[in-house]
């Protein structure tokens, strides 16, 4: 075989393992970018635009999907096989969950509104749900205040054993510095929880760089969300559609391929909180286009 066709065929042969990798992303929305779609909707939108995946944060006028008439006890059925008949997963149910609580009522109940969604995800068979770390309880005692946010993820993980579901922390709120997330993470049983990855929420406030935060995180990213938008803007978060803000995609991906990650990327676009912004529409196709570049 000579020079020419050797290489040839090792550039055709990477070509194919680079496009079958990128094929392999696997895309999911979230459903806090369509606060005004029915349920027949997000899974007809999720099927035109390729995306195998959604993430509950609220439907329609409830925020607190356990209040929704789509996963009520008449329509829980229905509306799984309807999302099954899409090949539609429900990776990921929001609840507004936190683990910051000091009064032990309060903590209670954010403990067992958590249990609930683990319960209605075990029905659904969605693999993950949600929780907010949230905030640093104690200001002047940040390791009291990660052991709060650990001993409440415990619970939680106790609760999801065995269920097929695991429980989430999002790196959200004051639990945002890679080394902090890597402290309340090593103290859970190996394998029981994970995190979701939020490029934009830890830059904003760290200015770490995806590099920094893989190496710190990779035994425990099980699911990315993805936005863009302005970091320059402190007063208030300042979003733009999928490539035309400050967050850079690209390193992003190039870092979750060097951790060879496998699971869903989600598009989380706010339009529920920021209604200003352009339907999810706009945003689905230029992620799907960013995403498998």
């Amino acid at each position: 075989m000579n020079l020419n066709r050797r290489l040839f065929l090792a550039t055709v042969l990477s070509g194919f393992v680079q496009m079958s990798f990128k094929k392999g992303r696997k895309l999911c929305f979230s459903t806090l970018g369509c606060p005004d779609w029915t349920w027949e909707e997000i899974i007809n939108n999720a099927e035109k635009y390729g995306y195998k995946g959604i993430e509950i944060r609220g439907l329609g006028s409830e925020i607190d999907i356990l209040k929704s008439p789509v996963f009520s006890k008449a329509m829980l059925k229905e509306s799984k096989r309807r999302a099954e008949d899409s090949g539609v997963e429900i990776v990921n149910l929001n609840p507004s969950s936190n683990l910051h609580q000091t009064e032990t009522s309060k903590r209670q109940a954010n403990l067992d509104e958590l249990k609930r969604y683990v319960d209605l995800a075990v029905e659904l068979n969605s693999p993950y749900v949600r929780v907010f770390p949230d905030k640093f309880a104690f200001k002047n005692d940040k390791e009291k205040s990660l052991n709060l946010i650990s001993e409440g993820l415990q619970e939680a993980n106790e609760y999801a054993n065995g269920s097929g579901v695991k429980v989430l922390l999002d790196c959200h709120g004051d639990l945002v510095w890679s080394e902090d997330i890597k402290q309340v993470m090593n103290e859970q049983p190996a394998g029981s929880s994970g995190i979701i990855w939020d490029y934009f929420n830890m830059h904003y406030l760290t200015e770490e760089s995806a590099s920094k935060m893989t190496k710190s995180l990779k035994p425990f990213i099980e699911f990315v969300q993805i936005k863009d938008g302005s970091f320059k803007n402190r007063e208030t978060h300042e979003y733009f559609l999928p490539g035309k803000g400050e967050v850079p995609i690209a390193k992003v991906l190039r870092q979750l391929d060097k951790i060879n990650y496998k699971g869903f990327i989600s598009l989380e676009w706010e339009k529920r909180w920021h209604p200003e912004l352009p339907d999810l529409k706009q945003a689905l196709p230029l992620f799907s286009q960013i995403i498998n570049a």
